[in-house]
């Protein structure tokens, strides 16, 4: 008796342990922003507006560019027919190299300026794909949301892309 009392106690401690650890268990779900991202109306606005935001710097680079090429043909020209004194050679290279070095400078600050105006434009649609994740987290009690492809392993699991998408009002 005092052995089926043991073995009872013990089976009861396990069933305890085994409820409490299943009551305390989170539900990990994932989605695939790679398919959420690129459907969302505000992304879709901000991925034509950095376009062409980034065609306004591109023509207003090679612009600049063309100023510097003409310049160059004009004092190369000058230069071949003799009409220039070693002075104003050296001026020309001179004047040259600071365009060159001008160009390059604003190439760099266009670069920096598409990447913020990218980052102003996203951050808002990143800030709402975040609340979304948060909802559909709560609403199905999931414990964490992961991005798939940060997963460096999965078999099954619950995709919550859909519901994602759906939070949204992104309709498939």
């Amino acid at each position: 008796m005092k052995k089926v009392l043991n073995l009872f106690s013990v089976l009861t401690l396990f069933a305890i342990l085994t409820f409490s650890v299943d009551a305390n268990a989170q539900k990990i779900a994932y989605i695939n922003s790679e398919k959420i991202v690129p459907e969302m109306p505000a992304y879709k606005r901000a991925k034509s507006e950095v376009e062409a935001y980034g065609k306004q710097l591109q023509k207003i680079l090679e612009g600049k560019q063309l100023e510097a090429q003409e310049y160059y043909q004009e004092i190369s020209k000058k230069s071949q027919i003799g009409d220039l004194t070693p002075k104003q050679e050296q001026e020309a290279q001179a004047k040259l190299q600071q365009m060159q070095a001008d160009l390059q400078k604003e190439a760099s600050e266009a670069d920096q300026k598409l990447a913020k105006k990218e980052g102003e434009l996203t951050k808002p649609l990143y800030e709402e794909l975040e609340a979304a994740i948060s909802k559909v987290a709560k609403e199905n009690n999931y414990g964490y949301i992961l991005d798939k492809k940060f997963l460096l392993y999965s078999e099954g699991g619950i995709d919550a892309t859909d519901k994602v998408k759906t939070a949204l009002g992104i309709s498939w």
